[in-house]
């Protein structure tokens, strides 16, 4: 976990002191997809390997389904009032 959290602040170190140049900057974007779509490949496969995963699939999928809507719609509420609260305009 340590090696976790010394790698974050490292990486928010060096973007908040603007070391990369604009090419290591887009190189790193490009890099950050790579590995994304790695990690969601290795997760996939994880799942794939795991049989209990099949047999419970359509209680995990109906609970799935409403976390992801409870989610959106807790994002969609959380955005509406930060930008009530930061974004209103003093109408004269």
């Amino acid at each position: 976990m340590i090696n976790i959290l010394i790698s974050l602040l490292l990486g928010f170190l060096i973007g908040y002191k603007k070391i990369l140049s604009e090419k290591m900057i887009l190189l790193n974007t490009k890099l950050q997809t790579v590995f994304l779509l790695l990690l969601i490949f290795v997760m996939g496969m994880s799942i794939g390997m795991d049989k209990t995963i099949f047999t419970q699939l359509p209680t995990l999928g109906g609970t799935a389904f409403i976390f992801a809507v409870a989610v959106c719609i807790g994002s969609v509420v959380v955005v509406y009032v930060i930008s009530r609260i930061f974004f209103r305009e003093d109408k004269k």
